[in-house]
């Protein structure tokens, strides 16, 4: 799931400019030192810990690696990291390096380990809620993850404000990313590292059962793959019909929107539910992405759109197209979707109930985050930066030299 990083990377550093590699390359690189030495001292305890009073996890603070109630460290870090990558793609080419390590150390010990604790500990009030025999569904993340990660981007994005040239005089402009071939690349080293995201998180569901955890690894690859096909070729051909051209870019981002709808309800669906959620995905994503450009945010990989758009679809489809037998296996409650009419209605009241209070949390830190760093000039950098380009005046210069000094020599002819 490590793996997953050098996808992200080189998404964003492909869909970025080349005069900001380096800064994008350099800020990813301490989102993950830095979410490692939280997540190991503070972070992994809050989610995972011995849960105090339904809330918060308060033992196992600077972890020895060890693995506590089915949740391994490493494993479980790995989607802390997550969420802090998703965001900052969200704030590419205009931000100071300064913002990445502030907001990682925010998301890593105050919002996502508080998330995963309502979600997936057996202990909290998420999932032992009086009145309900039904407690929140997030197979690997939807909510946990991906809403946690795209809208604090979503925020970031509209308390930063969009690059310098976006928008002019009412009429959005295109600013395209100086290597197509790195964005495919990236996104195939993702969808390959999804693969243990979710099926991964099926062993910590069926824990000693390795014969049923073995099925159901193959239904989540199925559904997983079946999800983000689904949505790739979705957002590709609808996207096509609008603009005329099949266009690379939103193929591949319409993949990951499949991928991120699959994580919240890839162990609890049938295939055909799987090619369902994925086609919904697919125009969810495409619909999202250009409602920003109307709204004037500027989300430089469409981040939010990928991530927060579907990973909230995948955890409101779960109050509908939950499996009971599904959901009995994994989560141990005689619950399912809508369509089942095995206490539907409540298991859509405990998605509902869960997405809320997910997103009033992250929402509540990612407002005071950025808008404490704007209040004191530290969010975005200044203009001749950003038209310089951050890697010339903060990181010594360009990624390619020898490519942009040849770029200048054919336009000026020196």
């Amino acid at each position: 799931m490590v793996f997953m990083q050098i996808g992200f990377v080189s998404a964003e550093s492909g869909q970025g400019r080349a005069k900001n590699v380096r800064n994008i390359m350099l800020k990813n690189s301490v989102n993950i030192m830095l979410c490692a030495i939280c997540w190991w001292a503070v972070g992994y305890a809050f989610a995972y810990g011995k849960s105090a009073g339904g809330i918060l996890g308060v033992s196992h603070f600077f972890s020895d690696g060890e693995t506590f109630g089915s949740k391994p460290w490493f494993f479980t870090w790995t989607f802390c990291l997550s969420s802090v990558t998703i965001a900052s793609g969200c704030l590419a080419e205009r931000t100071h390096l300064f913002v990445y390590p502030v907001y990682t150390a925010v998301l890593s010990i105050a919002v996502h380990p508080v998330i995963a604790h309502w979600a997936w500990s057996p202990d909290s009030w998420l999932s032992n809620k009086t009145g309900s025999p039904c407690r929140f569904l997030d197979f690997a993340g939807g909510t946990v993850v991906h809403i946690v990660g795209g809208l604090t981007g979503l925020i970031g994005a509209v308390i930063c404000g969009p690059r310098m040239g976006r928008f002019e005089d009412g009429v959005h402009k295109e600013i395209p990313g100086h290597d197509v071939s790195s964005v495919s690349l990236g996104s195939l080293m993702l969808w390959f590292g999804w693969f243990g995201f979710n099926c991964g998180s099926t062993y910590i569901y069926m824990g000693a059962d390795v014969v049923g955890a073995s099925a159901a690894v193959s239904r989540v690859a199925l559904n997983m793959t079946l999800c983000a096909s689904g949505a790739g070729m979705t957002s590709l051909v609808v996207a096509s019909v609008m603009s005329g051209t099949f266009d690379l870019a939103v193929c591949c981002n319409g993949l990951m929107a499949g991928l991120s709808a699959s994580t919240a309800i890839v162990g609890f669906v049938t295939p055909w539910a799987a090619v369902i959620t994925g086609v919904m995905a697919g125009l969810l994503y495409v619909g999202t992405s250009r409602l920003l450009v109307r709204l004037g945010i500027d989300d430089p990989l469409d981040g939010s759109a990928i991530h927060c758009g579907s990973g909230l679809l995948g955890c409101i489809l779960s109050g509908f197209l939950a499996r009971p037998a599904y959901v009995e296996q994994m989560a141990g409650r005689q619950c399912g979707g809508v369509v089942y009419g095995t206490h539907g209605g409540d298991q859509l009241g405990m998605q509902l109930l869960g997405l809320t209070v997910s997103i009033a949390w992250t929402a509540l830190w990612a407002v005071l985050t950025f808008s404490v760093l704007k209040h004191y000039g530290l969010l975005r950098v200044d203009q001749q930066t950003e038209l310089a380009g951050i890697d010339n005046m903060e990181h010594g210069g360009p990624a390619y030299p020898e490519f942009l000094q040849r770029v200048h020599t054919s336009r000026t002819g020196q």
